[in-house]
């Protein structure tokens, strides 16, 4: 049973479940889990003096690898956790030691130097993630992205955007005019709510374009009803319907900043199976899709 902690800063939060159960239908070989954040067990890594949370227990390589081994996934693209910052050395250590598994999502900001930029692509890292939600790392700055998106676009990077509804409408204009692959995180927190207004038709128009990618993930964050999350159901198969060759799955593990019921990851996958109940469509988006967009070699036979 999961129980509060206070990992949290200033409040209590319910940790991972860390007894993963298998899922109910097996994963294809070669499945990929597009968003995990591993800590550092030892403690060696800077920590953001404004961060929102400490490293969560159990939250190291190893107890990655074994959620995914019961889970049967084989890939994964670690994205950088926020408490780091720039700091990569963690990052930079796993990938170097596992080339062909993993592939990394970046913090970048002007800080980051292009020799820094240089090293991290030669080791697998791709995309460079910025947050345009309020609370969460620095505040929002439209100079100082446009600057970055200049730097990862000349690398070939992806963009990896975590942001809501109202603040992609927002920044409508400037989206539509985006050209590199970019990866919606966590469908954009998308609500029924939001399927009846200009924001999903937004969402609709740049997944259209061919190279805006959805990423399913956290939706049982977005559910009012709680597990086992039927009224997500239709929402996230109209989002999947929009371009499954430009979907993607993420556990989004070890799950930081939740409140309510931790659903445990074996469920997680589960539900993608109700959302996208093809098996071929599942393993487009679980194989073929992050093969594509990272440049995972191909399965072997």
């Amino acid at each position: 049973m999961n129980t509060k902690s206070d990992w949290y800063l200033g409040k209590a939060y319910t940790p991972w479940d860390t007894d993963t159960r298998p899922p109910a239908d097996a994963l294809p070989s070669g499945s990929c889990d597009c968003a995990v954040h591993v800590y550092d067990s030892t403690g060696q890594s800077r920590l953001e003096a404004g961060r929102k949370y400490d490293a969560p227990p159990h939250s190291s390589l190893e107890d990655m690898l074994r959620m995914h081994e019961v889970l049967g996934v084989s890939r994964a693209v670690l994205v950088q956790p926020s408490i780091y910052g720039t700091d990569h050395r963690l990052m930079k250590e796993i990938l170097k030691a596992h080339p062909h598994k993993y592939r990394g999502v970046a913090i970048l900001d002007d800080s980051v130097t292009d020799s820094e930029l240089a090293q991290l692509d030669e080791i697998g890292v791709c995309s460079a993630r910025f947050n345009l939600l309020s609370g969460l790392g620095a505040p929002w700055d439209p100079k100082a992205f446009q600057r970055n998106l200049d730097r990862v676009r000349e690398l070939g990077w992806i963009v990896s955007l975590h942001a809501t509804i109202p603040e992609l409408s927002n920044l409508s204009d400037m989206l539509r005019q985006l050209r590199m692959q970019v990866v919606l995180d966590h469908l954009a927190y998308c609500t029924p709510q939001d399927l009846k207004g200009e924001g999903f038709s937004l969402v609709k128009a740049l997944v259209a374009q061919g190279n805006w990618w959805l990423k399913v993930s956290r939706t049982d964050q977005v559910s009012s009803a709680g597990p086992p999350y039927e009224d997500t159901i239709d929402t996230v198969q109209r989002l999947v319907a929009m371009n499954p060759e430009r979907v993607l799955w993420a556990t989004d593990w070890p799950h930081v900043l939740y409140d309510g019921a931790m659903p445990n990851d074996g469920e997680l996958v589960d539900l993608f199976s109700r959302y996208v109940s093809d098996p071929e469509q599942r393993k487009a988006i679980l194989v073929d899709n992050p093969i594509e967009l990272f440049g995972f070699p191909p399965v072997a036979a």
